[in-house]
Parts: structure tokens; C-alpha cells; sequence
């Protein structure tokens, strides 16, 4: 392409330029293309995992392409360019002492390039002068994602046109640049037992395992491996300025002496926000061995949105960017794609760092106190209007330039009187600025801020937002961060807002310093079984897997669900036409269809569409395909099906990306029988018998997903309680599994389930493993006595109607006192509070004192019981009105098991004497006629004939040795003194001696149900009864959680072998197709031919003769699939002629041979190579 040669300050672009045109306008920027391809982009290579793509040269040129010698940088990626070139550019004092040279010099990378590759003093031709190129996914990429990357890398199109020798290219670069990661050199990587040495665990072919954690970040596997900032693809190299040659080519001055070392990252989701961005950290090092002082650096960059000479650009100096947009609402470049123009920015993340205590800097994306890093300290604009000749380069003029710019003033050689920029447009227009045209084009005009395109036309621009001054001194190390992002809306103005939204998610990835980016869930593990006429798919068997998608991803993102999917083929896209969404397990928690605003080329602008189709269904880790999804048909044996499972995660704060999700992880199955001589014992969904040992109310159901994984082993579900004080979950109950067969403890730190109502379990050995502790509340309100005796079975003291758990819903006795006459149990009433859910609140509110720093609640009481005995002789204390210990008809007493007597004891009621009459009893009307009529009946019914008792509370005290002597000792010093009372909030120790104690349940009534009229009783023996019956006696029951008393054991289904039906079975050896005619249905492409034989065992020999005996072809299989493909060539690797073949199958295993006639007819032949 050609361009004005705008004033040189277009900043730094890594391409060497020599070229000029005397006395033009336009100067070609990049006449001479080298492009290695046989090392696949080792000299040159490209960011191209997420929407961006982004050209890198190892001497330092970027966003520049090695193809075309033009733009280089890609947004949405696939589409057309919106980046001619950009680099960085420097300038500073040297205080090297050599008289005969300059101490102000420049460096950086340019249409001339100033640098070469490699390290300071290396050999820049070393073989590890390079570009180091690594995806963390790369051994599980498919064909068809390594042919895209490839026909991006070779720039071929389409992607189909990739030749299997630059497949191999590809994967050959990643597994090298992983295996030979040049940490030593510097390169990042994830120090994972932090010891700041890179010492990798490899696996046996030398490669760096990933670490994999538990779910308490306990290491399980793996250990170093190259990267940084959770990014998916990173690529590195180090570039320096020691070639005086480059430098002085630069701008006429010699190195400065800097090696920088370039990581380069992306994140593989073209959707997400993050997405939009590739992140360049710059690690500048001082190898010149003098101080380098009043240094400064500048991110440059010539963008060309489309076609060049339609571009405008501004700042914004608050939020650390720099952007370009195009001046129309179309570009002829991106028409193509039927896309309006997009936008780009360059947002300064992270600048050189000064000393500056008690601040708190970033270096290497880890904090560091007492300095703080620089932000933009100016901005850059140009147009060709400021050169009407081209500029030569490599005078040194140019370095004076060039420091005037970085310092934020025009591009003039004059240092002692700089001319600054000034203010184009608006109110402030003319003033002098080192911000120019930092007025916002979506919200302002030219009336109102300094914006692009009134002064000067639009046209080629270029730009540079510079940062300091610092000082280096030898061997210091400075970095700078940048973000380039891209943004895509409706319009060229659009387009800048959806751009700086981008630009916020990477600002937020760099605040958790990218430890937490917003980014999507981790894919699941997948593992598929096919069975004979269904095919189980199971994501809950990794554990480490399981916690890596779901846990929460920061900055608001909390998982969310998972989407099963059903594709056409292998390389389908989530968005492909015949994909089809078979199921979604997502949280129960109200969040269903999930919105998000994205822009839509159906529409041309950015519209708010469903993202996400939640159900509430619940978590479940395992489906069961029974069907072809696609065409409505059963699934038939020996036809392989695709199948994708993803997870994705949700937050409701952003109107952008609310739902992000993952990459789907794609699993190709062929249904068939179980393996030649195999049989499983179990069925998809058959439940296990479970028995329980144990007095707990706990519940465990075992149900087989994959019978091919089943054991058939004894297992024990065993509870333990957390004893470590620093462990998260101290004094939690979890649960383990231990395989009693073997020894093995298979699971362990298990969190119970509030129930077995749902699927949100983990399998183990093929079996989804639910264990349910009962919920911590009440199970039960009982009356077990009344005036009569005993009750058996006991009768129901709680509002059924109202959700109160109660003996037996069927059986109810009423009245249940010999009195004739109804008590249930409740809490004070406010006309709100009839529910058991509103019990619950009001009573167990402080339960274990108010602030108890291990929670308040339930939980402080169970799995004790508790009784309120009505003696007729009790006594507590009134601690809101008269401060003394009244009489009362009953005791409270805490009865731990209920089968125990011996462990029951006394505790001391607290009365809130409601009615200020000295008495426990009933509430009517009159007692207090200023009050609202009926204010004296219970809302538990809708009559007014249900009053209510003095509330009482419940005090435990300290002294609990079975009997009542801790109870007579308080009530004996509050008789005293009632002074030193505990509050009824208390927890143990906030009184002293016999007063303490510590709050059980608050704030209870006894409710007399239909008793009569509250308005129009004068006393309470206008009731039904006064009292509940002496003797009466009710029993709050709690729930009884799993303890390690409890224990649950059942037996797997065995899956069983036998060679004698493994013999019978390999009878059933067939061919398909058989005939093959020109084509099988299931090769995915022109030039894939094959034929498949099934029912086979682990080891087979193939002999394959024509029908005058020669052997053809000799093939031997040894793995644990029952298939088995040729691919109809010969020995030779040409394709066989039309014809019948006999195939002799020998199974040494099991001493068997099989043979088989196969009728071929070959197509017409397309040769991929000539």
C-alpha cells in the first residue's frame, strides 16, 4: 500500500524502510517481504486466537503483514485491517562519558526499524533469536482449529486449501516452542511452587505438564509450565538496540544500550470483551552500563481503519488511551464484509515505574511498595498536513524530534523551546495542551471539545501516547503494558463506545493483575461411553476439572450452567445452522434466559438478544443421548455422532458479556456393543442399593452413569468433621468415599447436599455419588404428653398449614390437651409472622449471642432436642420489666437425645411479661384497650380467636451437668442479684460466674389455636383453657446431621470379562460399507477414503489380498476401540483399484481368525499434491 509519509512520529512499527520518493507525497513503507515459513512464523508470527489478529516480527516490527509488506493488524479478525504498523519508540540522556558521542539519543521501531533480534550481545541470527509461539491448548486442538491457525499463518484462503505438511508445521512450532520455552532467557511463566526457578514436572515426552489443583488449590498434578496472565496464547521474544547501524538508520544516534524483552498475549473468546484485546508488555532492561536519565517511551501507531485515507483520532487521557475511528459510517474495506468500519485503541495498562513512597507500583504483574507507576503523560496527533516533503530518516535531527514528541510537544528539533500542541476545536481551541483532540466523538461536537476532523480532514493519520520522564540505571528494569483492542458497533461512532467498553475489561483484567480476568469458565473433562443404543456423556468425574469451570471467574462473574450440545460434524460452530442445544443444567437460582447487548450484523447495530437459555433445572455433570437429536431418529450402531458440552457463567452488572461461555468441548462417539468378551452389570440411571449405619437423618443415593467405569467393588460414604483451624470449612461435616476393596480412599472433602432432589453430584468410578445431610432446622413439633399421660404416637404442636413439620401430617389429635383445648408452638407475632419460615427467623436469630464469631443460628443447637414441660412449679426470669424471678407453669429443659434421659438438663426461661402483670398467661384485648382491636390473637389463623402467650427465651447455662443444678444456680444469683444478669442475646462469658450463659431460641409463644374471642375475653379463663394441661409436654425435634458415627455402604455393578465370549462375540466381525461405492458417509472430505471394521478385539493382524492371492496390505491394530479403518491403499500408499479384496483377520489373543470379502469401487481420484 501506499501512504503519505507523515512526519516520522507515526510511531514505531518494526519494519526496516529504506525507501523514499523524492519531492511526493506517497512513500511505499515496506518494499521488501521475507517471510519464513518454513519454521511456521518463527521470524515472523501472529496473535490470532481471539477477534484480534496481530503481525510480529522478531526484530521488533509489529502489526505489520510479511506478506503484503502492508497493514498487519486485523479487527474482527478474518475481515480487513485497522493497523498499518505501531511499535515503541524511546529517548533519553546516556551519561556515557565518550565525548564523541551524543549523550541524547533515540531508538525504537519505525518504518525504519532501530532494533534487531535477540538478547543484548547475542548473536541476533542465534536460533533462539526468534519468536516464541504457545497455546496451553494445544494437544487438544482439532484438525479443523490447527487449519484455520495455519491458513492465517501461511495466508491462505480458505482454510481447506492448507496443506497437511503446514498442519504439521503448526503443531510441530507449538509442541517445540512448549517443550523449549526459553524461560532462562526470560520468557514468563507460571511459578507454581514458587520458588522463582523454572523447573518444570515433564511428562515421558519431555513436555511441561500443566499444573492441576484440588479444590482447596492443592497441586495434583504437573507443576511450572510457560505463560502468563491465564492468557491462551503468548507469544515471546526479545529484541535490543546494540546495532549502531539500526540506530543511527533510526534517527542518526547511536544505541542507547536497552534489551526489551516482548511478551505478547490473547485470550481465545472472539465474543467476550476480553477478547477484543492482544496485550503487549514491553520488559525494558539497561544493559549500556551508564545511568540512562530523562528517559522516556512512547507507544506509536500508523492505524488505517480500512482504507487510509478516511481515518480521524483522539485521546483520553483520564481512562490511558489512545484511538482511531474512521470519519464515515461505512468503509469500503469492511463493506466487503458487510460490516461497518470498527474502531481501534491503545490503552496504557501499566507505565514505567518512579520511586514514590508509600504508593504501590506493578512490575512483572506483581506489586511493588513505595514507587508508583506513570500514567500517559502526553499524546501525540499527526496528519501528512505537517510535512509537505517526506522526511529523511537517519539524520539526527531526528533524534531531537523525536524527544520533543515524547516530551508532548510538536515534532521540531528545537529542545530548549519546544512548541507545544495545541487545542483544535471547542471552547478551548488554540491553547497549548499535551493532550490534543481529547474530546469524545460520541458525546461531543466540535462546540464543545477538541475532536478530529474540522481542522484537518480526515486522512492518514498516525499517533503516540508517551510516558515519563524516569531514570534507569545500569542493569534496571522498566516495563510498559499495553492493551490494543478493538470495537465493533452499528456505525464508525458506535463502534468507538463498544471499543472502550472492550477497553474496560482489559483495564479490569490488569486490576486483578490478571489472576481473575473476565474471562468464561474452564471447558469441562468429557468423557463419552457409547453404548448399544445410547451413549453417556460425563463431565463429573474430574474433580479438579469440575472446580476449574465452576468456580468463579472475578470481577462478578459466578458460574453459571452447562449447555449440551448435538453437531453436524466436528468443526461446527456453536452458531452453525443444524446445531442443535439438546440440554442445559443451570442453577437453581431464578436466572433463566440471559440477555446480553452485542452487535449483530442482521440488525447492522447493537441489540440486546438472548445470550444464554437457563431453565432452572439444576446442576448435573452427565446426560444420557438416547436419540439423534438432529434428524429426530434413534441413534444407530456403528454411526458416530458429535457431541459438545460447554459451561458458561453469568453477571447481572454488565450490559455487555452477561454471560460469557466456554469453548465447547467437542467429543465424536460411534454407538456400539460393549468391547468383544465384555458385559456390564449395570444400566445408565439404575439406582444402587445404599444402607445406612448410623442414627442420622442423612440420606445417600447411588445411581450408575457410566456402566462401562462400574468396579464392582464395596464402597463406604464416611463423615469427618474439619479439625484444622486454618483449613477453610473448620468445623464443617464432609464426607469421603473409600473404596473397601481396594484400600483407596476415592473421594474426600465432600460437601453434603440439602437433599437428594437433584443431580448437582460429582461421579466416582462411573457412579454419580449424592449424599444429602437434613437442612439445619427444626424437624418436628411434638406433643408427647398432656394431662392424660403419655401420648403415643405423639400429637402435633405446630401449624401444619403453615409449614410447621409436625409428627405425622395424616394424624392429628385435636383438641391434643385433656382440656379440651389446642397449644401450638410459635413466635411472637406482629401480624407478619403466621409462616414456619418466619419462626425460624424470629427464634433462631442470636442464637449463640449476638456477634458470635462462628455464626449465629440453628446450628448452635443441633442435633440436641428440646422440651417445654409444663410442672405447674417452674421459674423464670423477668428481665424487661420488674428484674426479678417470677413463678411460671413450666420448664425448659434441653434433653439432647431423647432417648437418653441422662443426658437432659435445666435451662432458665427468660419472660417478656407482655401484659406487665406479674403472670404467665394468655393475652386478650382489654388487657390493654389503647392497643388495635385484636391485637391479642395470633395471625397463625385468619379468626380472631387465637391468642397468644407471654414471649419467653430460652438461656443455656454454662453449667450443663444433666439435672437442674446449673439452672438453680442462675436462678439463685438472679434471685440476689439481678444485676449481673446475662443479656438474652449473650454468649458464654458475657456474665460472670452462675449468671453466665449464652442465647438458645428467642422471642417463643405458645398459641392457643381457637381458644376464643380475643376482643371480647376479660381474662384469660374466657378462653377455652388458661394453661396448656399440667403435664403437658412438648418436644421441639431438630434434624439429625451425618456425623462420623454414620456411615452408608453399597456394592458397583461389575462389568465382566470372559475370553470365551469374546470369542463368540469376534464372530460378528463385519465390514461397512461394504460395498464401498466411490464414497462412505462418514469421510469428511473429498480426499478422506476408508472402510471400518467392527465387533474387533484389542489386538488384531490384517491381511488383505486381491483375488489372485497377492497381499495388498498388511495393517495390525493394538487398542481398546472395537473399530477399525483402511484407508484403501496399498503398501505403496496409492489408492487400490476397483475390485474384490479378501481379508484375513488373525486375533492372537484369542487364538481366532475371521475372513471377510469386500467389494470395492473407487471414485474419481483428486490428487492434493502435483
Amino acid at each position: 500500500m501506499f501512504r503519505f509519509l507523515c512526519i516520522l512520529f507515526i510511531l514505531l512499527t518494526l519494519l526496516p524502510c529504506r525507501s523514499s520518493v523524492a519531492g511526493a507525497f506517497k512513500v511505499q513503507k515496506k518494499v521488501t517481504v521475507t517471510v519464513n515459513k518454513t519454521a511456521a512464523g518463527s521470524l515472523q508470527s501472529l496473535v490470532n486466537i481471539g477477534n484480534f489478529a496481530y503481525w510480529l516480527w522478531n526484530d521488533g516490527v509489529s502489526a505489520h503483514s510479511p506478506y503484503t509488506g502492508g497493514a498487519g493488524g486485523y479487527y474482527p479478525r478474518g475481515t480487513s485491517n485497522v493497523l498499518y504498523q505501531d511499535g515503541l519508540i524511546w529517548a533519553g540522556y546516556v551519561r556515557d562519558p565518550d565525548p564523541s558521542k551524543p549523550q541524547l539519543r533515540a531508538g525504537g521501531n519505525h518504518y525504519t526499524n532501530g532494533t534487531i533480534s535477540g538478547w543484548w550481545g547475542g548473536d541476533p541470527y542465534d536460533e533462539r533469536a526468534r519468536i516464541y509461539r504457545i497455546r496451553k491448548d494445544w494437544q487438544s486442538l482439532t484438525y479443523d482449529d490447527v487449519a484455520q491457525d495455519a491458513a492465517e499463518l501461511f495466508n491462505i484462503s480458505p482454510p481447506s486449501a492448507v496443506s497437511d505438511q503446514m498442519i504439521d508445521q503448526v503443531i510441530t512450532r507449538y509442541k517445540e516452542d512448549w517443550k523449549n520455552w526459553p524461560a532462562d532467557l526470560g520468557a514468563p511463566y507460571y511459578d507454581v511452587n514458587d520458588n522463582g526457578i523454572y523447573d518444570p514436572v515433564l511428562d515421558e515426552a519431555g513436555l511441561p505438564i500443566i499444573a492441576r489443583y484440588d479444590e482447596e488449590g492443592n497441586v495434583i498434578e504437573g507443576g511450572d509450565y510457560p505463560g502468563i496472565a491465564n492468557a491462551d496464547m503468548v507469544l515471546w521474544y526479545v529484541i535490543n538496540d546494540g546495532n549502531e547501524n539500526r540506530t543511527r538508520a533510526f534517527a542518526g544516534s547511536p544505541p542507547i544500550g536497552l534489551e526489551i524483552q516482548i511478551t505478547v498475549w490473547a485470550y481465545r473468546h472472539t465474543k467476550a470483551a476480553i477478547g477484543q484485546s492482544v496485550f503487549k508488555k514491553y520488559k525494558i532492561i539497561n544493559r549500556s552500563g551508564y545511568l540512562i536519565d530523562s528517559l522516556y517511551f512512547g507507544q506509536w501507531s500508523d492505524p488505517d481503519i480500512g482504507d487510509y485515507d478516511n481515518d480521524l483520532i483522539g485521546c483520553d487521557s483520564v481512562n490511558q488511551y489512545m484511538f482511531a475511528y474512521n470519519a464515515d459510517m461505512e468503509d469500503a474495506s469492511f463493506k466487503e464484509f458487510g460490516l461497518p468500519p470498527p474502531a481501534v485503541g491503545y490503552q496504557l495498562l501499566q507505565g514505567p515505574l518512579v520511586p514514590s513512597p508509600g504508593d504501590t507500583a506493578v512490575l512483572d504483574l506483581k506489586k511493588l511498595p513505595d514507587y508508583k507507576n506513570l500514567p500517559m503523560t502526553s499524546f501525540g496527533a499527526y496528519n501528512r498536513a505537517f510535512y509537505p516533503e517526506p522526511p529523511v530518516f537517519g539524520e539526527y535531527v531526528w533524534t531531537r524530534r523525536w524527544y520533543n514528541m515524547l516530551r508532548g510537544f510538536l515534532p521540531y528539533d528545537d529542545l530548549d523551546n519546544p512548541q507545544p500542541f495545541t487545542v483544535e476545536t471547542g471552547p478551548h481551541s488554540g491553547k497549548p495542551t499535551k493532550f490534543p483532540l481529547s474530546g469524545d466523538p460520541v458525546t461531543q461536537n466540535s462546540q464543545t471539545a477538541d475532536l478530529d476532523g474540522y481542522v484537518h480532514p480526515a486522512g492518514d493519520r498516525r499517533m503516540i501516547m508517551c510516558s515519563g520522564p524516569i531514570k534507569m540505571e545500569p542493569g534496571a528494569v522498566q516495563e510498559m503494558l499495553v492493551a490494543v483492542t478493538g470495537g465493533l458497533a452499528g456505525d464508525n461512532i458506535q463502534s468507538i463506545a463498544d471499543m472502550r467498553g472492550c477497553a474496560q475489561a482489559a483495564a479490569i483484567a490488569y486490576k486483578t493483575l490478571f489472576k481473575n480476568p473476565p474471562l468464561p469458565p474452564a471447558p469441562p473433562n468429557v468423557k463419552a461411553t457409547p453404548l448399544d443404543n445410547k451413549v453417556v456423556l460425563d463431565w463429573g468425574w474430574d474433580v479438579s476439572a469440575v472446580s476449574e469451570t465452576e468456580k468463579n471467574t472475578g470481577y462478578g462473574y459466578e458460574f453459571e450452567g452447562y449447555n449440551v450440545y448435538q453437531l453436524p460434524k466436528e468443526s461446527s460452530k456453536l452458531s452453525d445452522p443444524g446445531v442443535v442445544r439438546i440440554a442445559t443444567f443451570d442453577k437453581i437460582n431464578g436466572v433463566r434466559t440471559i440477555k446480553s447487548l452485542n452487535f449483530d450484523p442482521q440488525y447492522g447495530m447493537v441489540v440486546e438478544l438472548p445470550v444464554q437459555y437457563g431453565t432452572d433445572a439444576g446442576l448435573q455433570r452427565y446426560f444420557f443421548v438416547d436419540k439423534d437429536y438432529i434428524h429426530n431418529l434413534p441413534l444407530y450402531r456403528g454411526s458416530t455422532y458429535y457431541f459438545a458440552i460447554s459451561g458458561y457463567n453469568y453477571n447481572r452488572n454488565f450490559l455487555r458479556d452477561r454471560a460469557l461461555e466456554s469453548i465447547p468441548v467437542v467429543v465424536e462417539v460411534t454407538v456400539q456393543n460393549p468391547l468383544p468378551g465384555y458385559r456390564y452389570e449395570g444400566e445408565p440411571g439404575e439406582e444402587i442399593d445404599v444402607v445406612h449405619h448410623g442414627s442420622s437423618d442423612g440420606q445417600a443415593q447411588v445411581i450408575v452413569v457410566d456402566p462401562s467405569a462400574t468396579t464392582g467393588h464395596d464402597y463406604e460414604i464416611f463423615f469427618y468433621t474439619e479439625s484444622d483451624t486454618n483449613a477453610s470449612g473448620y468445623r464443617q461435616t464432609f464426607w469421603g468415599l473409600l473404596d473397601k476393596t481396594t484400600g483407596d480412599t476415592v473421594a474426600r472433602r465432600r460437601k453434603q447436599l440439602p437433599d437428594l432432589n437433584t443431580d448437582d453430584a460429582l461421579t466416582f468410578d462411573g457412579l454419580l455419588v449424592k449424599v444429602a445431610g437434613p437442612s439445619l432446622t427444626m424437624k418436628s413439633f411434638d406433643l408427647v404428653a398432656n394431662g392424660n399421660g403419655p401420648l403415643d404416637p405423639a400429637g402435633s404442636a405446630g401449624a401444619l398449614w403453615e409449614g410447621f413439620p409436625v409428627p405425622d401430617p395424616n394424624y392429628n389429635v385435636y383438641p391434643n390437651m385433656a382440656n379440651g383445648s389446642f397449644w401450638m408452638i410459635h413466635t411472637w407475632p406482629n401480624g407478619n409472622r403466621a409462616s414456619f419460615s418466619a419462626f425460624m427467623e424470629r427464634t433462631f436469630e442470636y442464637t449463640g449471642g449476638y456477634g458470635n464469631p462462628d455464626g449465629t443460628g440453628i446450628q448452635h443447637l443441633i442435633p440436641r432436642d428440646f422440651e417445654i414441660r409444663f410442672t405447674g412449679n417452674g421459674k423464670a426470669f423477668d428481665s424487661w420489666n420488674t428484674k426479678t424471678v417470677i413463678d411460671v407453669p413450666f420448664e425448659l429443659w434441653d434433653i439432647g437425645d431423647a432417648d437418653d434421659p441422662d443426658d437432659d438438663f435445666q435451662l432458665v426461661p427468660y419472660l417478656y411479661d407482655y401484659d406487665r402483670n406479674g403472670v404467665f398467661n394468655l393475652m386478650y384485648d382489654a388487657s390493654d384497650p389503647t392497643a388495635p382491636p385484636g391485637w391479642a390473637d395470633h395471625e397463625v389463623s385468619i379468626y380472631p380467636n387465637d391468642p397468644w402467650t407471654d414471649p419467653f427465651y430460652w438461656i443455656h447455662p454454662v453449667n450443663n451437668t444433666p439435672g437442674s443444678e446449673g439452672y438453680r444456680q442462675m436462678i439463685e444469683a438472679l434471685q440476689n442479684d439481678p444485676s449481673g444478669a446475662a443479656p438474652w442475646y449473650a454468649r458464654a462469658g458475657d456474665a460472670n460466674g452462675a449468671y453466665d450463659g449464652w442465647a438458645g431460641m428467642h422471642r417463643m409463644v405458645l398459641v392457643s389455636w381457637n381458644a376464643g374471642d380475643v376482643t371480647k375475653a376479660m381474662s384469660p379463663s374466657d378462653y377455652n383453657a388458661a394453661l396448656p394441661d399440667e403435664g403437658a409436654v412438648f418436644r421441639l425435634v431438630t434434624t439429625k446431621p451425618n456425623t462420623p458415627n454414620d456411615t452408608f455402604v453399597f456394592t458397583a455393578p461389575v462389568v465382566r470379562h470372559s475370553l470365551d465370549q469374546a470369542r463368540a462375540d469376534v464372530e460378528q466381525i463385519n465390514v461397512f460399507p461394504n460395498p464401498y461405492y466411490a464414497s462412505n458417509p462418514q469421510e469428511k472430505n473429498h480426499l478422506e477414503r476408508f472402510v471400518t471394521f467392527n465387533h474387533l478385539p484389542r489386538k488384531a493382524v490384517f491381511r488383505i489380498f486381491n483375488l489372485a492371492g497377492a497381499l495388498v496390505r498388511k495393517l495390525e491394530k493394538d487398542d481398546e476401540s472395537q473399530f477399525f479403518r483402511w484407508n484403501l491403499q496399498n503398501g505403496n500408499g496409492r489408492l487400490v483399484a476397483s475390485g474384490v479384496y479378501i481379508v484375513h483377520i488373525d486375533m492372537p489373543e484369542l487364538g481366532k481368525q475371521k475372513v471377510l470379502k469386500i467389494f470395492i469401487v473407487q471414485g474419481q481420484q483428486i490428487i492434493e499434491y502435483f
